[in-house]
C-alpha cells in the first residue's frame, strides 16, 4: 500500500505534468518541424532518432532534477505559500529529495554528455551541464534576486526549443561539412526553433511573474527581490500587460510577415483564435487579478496558451506536406 502512494508522491515532486508536456514539445518540434524541413531538402539526419531519443532523455531527467532541487531549497516558502502541498521535510526525508535531484541531474548530464560523444562536440555536453549549474544556482540564490531568476526559467524553456535545432544542425555539419552551408537548411531550421523558442521564452516569462505574484506572501517572508515586491503588485500588472501584449505581436510578426508558405489562412486563423484572443483574455484578467486564486487561474491559462502555441508545431508540419508535397520518412 505504501509503495503505489509513494511513486505517486515521487510524480508530484518532479511535476510529471510539466514533464509529459515538455516531452510533447520537443517531439512535435522533431516530427512537426525538423524533420519536414529536411524532408523538404531530401535530406534524413544522420542518427536522428539516438538524437532525439538522448535529448528528450537529457531534457527530462534535467528538468526533473531541477523541480526536485527547487522544492529542496523552497521547504519555508512553501510552508507559507502552500503548506499542505509540501512534500519535501513531510512525505520525503530531505536527504532522499537531495538524492534524487542529484541522481536526475547525473542522468541528464550522462545523455548530454553521450550525445556530445555522438555528435564529438564537447560543446553540447558542456551545454546540458550548464543547464543543470543554473537550475540548481536560480533554486539556491538567483530566483531571490530581482529578474535574474525570471530570465534563467525563461532561457531554460528556450533552451529546450532552441536544443533540437541545434543539435539537428551540429550533425548536419559534420555529416556533409561546408557544404551544408551553400543550402538554405540550417536558416531555416533555426529560423523555426528560435521563433517557437522565442515563443516559450516570453510566455515562460510571463508565468513566472504571475508566479511571483502568487507566492509574494512567502517570498517577501524569505526576504525574495521578485518582480512584485519591489515594484508592488499594481506596477507588475502593467509590466505584465505590457509584455503580454508585445509577446502576442511578436508571435503575429512571425505567422504573418515572416511564414515562409505561399498560401497560408490556417496560421492566421491558429493565431487570432489560439494565440491573440486569448492573449487578449489573459490581459484582461490580469486586470481584474485581486486574491491568490485568481493569479492560480491565470497561470494555469497561460498554461493553455503556451499548449496552443506548442501544438502549432504539429500544423507546420501539416503544412509542410499541404505546401510541397512530400512524405515523411519513417
Amino acid at each position: 500500500m505504501m509503495k503505489p502512494l509513494y511513486g505517486k508522491i515521487m510524480l508530484q515532486l518532479i511535476r510529471w505534468k510539466n514533464l509529459l508536456f515538455l516531452g510533447v514539445l520537443q517531439t512535435l518540434m522533431f516530427f512537426g518541424v525538423i524533420k519536414p524541413i529536411l524532408a523538404k531538402y531530401a535530406i534524413t539526419l544522420p542518427y536522428q532518432y539516438p538524437i532525439f531519443g538522448l535529448l528528450l532523455c537529457a531534457t527530462i531527467f534535467i528538468a526533473a532534477g531541477g523541480y526536485i532541487v527547487n522544492d529542496y531549497f523552497d521547504t519555508k516558502i512553501d510552508q507559507i505559500n502552500k503548506p499542505t502541498k509540501v512534500i519535501i521535510g513531510n512525505t520525503i526525508s530531505r536527504n532522499t529529495a537531495g538524492w534524487a535531484f542529484q541522481i536526475c541531474f547525473g542522468i541528464g548530464i550522462a545523455c548530454g554528455i553521450a550525445l556530445g560523444i555522438l555528435l564529438n562536440k564537447l560543446n553540447v555536453a558542456i551545454l546540458f551541464a550548464v543547464i543543470s549549474g543554473m537550475l540548481w544556482f536560480y533554486s539556491s540564490s538567483y530566483k531571490r534576486i530581482f529578474l535574474l531568476g525570471n530570465l534563467v526559467i525563461s532561457l531554460c524553456s528556450f533552451l529546450s526549443v532552441f536544443s533540437i535545432g541545434y543539435l539537428a544542425a551540429t550533425s548536419l555539419e559534420n555529416e556533409y561539412g561546408v557544404l551544408i552551408y551553400k543550402t538554405g537548411i540550417l536558416t531555416e531550421v533555426y529560423a523555426w526553433v528560435s521563433t517557437f523558442g522565442l515563443f516559450a521564452f516570453l510566455f515562460t516569462f510571463i508565468r513566472e511573474v504571475v508566479k511571483d505574484i502568487e507566492d509574494i506572501e512567502g517570498d517577501r517572508e524569505m526576504e525574495c527581490h521578485s518582480l512584485p515586491i519591489v515594484l508592488g503588485i499594481n506596477t507588475t500588472k502593467i509590466v505584465l500587460t505590457v509584455v503580454t501584449l508585445i509577446s502576442a505581436l511578436i508571435v503575429g510578426y512571425f505567422c504573418f510577415y515572416l511564414n515562409p508558405f505561399q498560401t497560408d489562412n490556417i496560421s492566421t486563423k491558429y493565431y487570432i483564435l489560439g494565440i491573440l484572443v486569448p492573449s487578449i483574455i489573459l490581459i484582461f484578467w490580469i486586470g481584474k487579478a485581486e486574491k491568490r486564486r485568481d493569479w492560480r487561474q491565470i497561470s494555469t491559462f497561460i498554461k493553455f496558451i503556451m499548449l496552443i502555441g506548442t501544438l502549432y508545431a504539429a500544423v507546420v508540419g501539416y503544412l509542410f506536406i499541404l505546401n510541397y508535397s512530400y512524405i515523411l520518412n519513417a
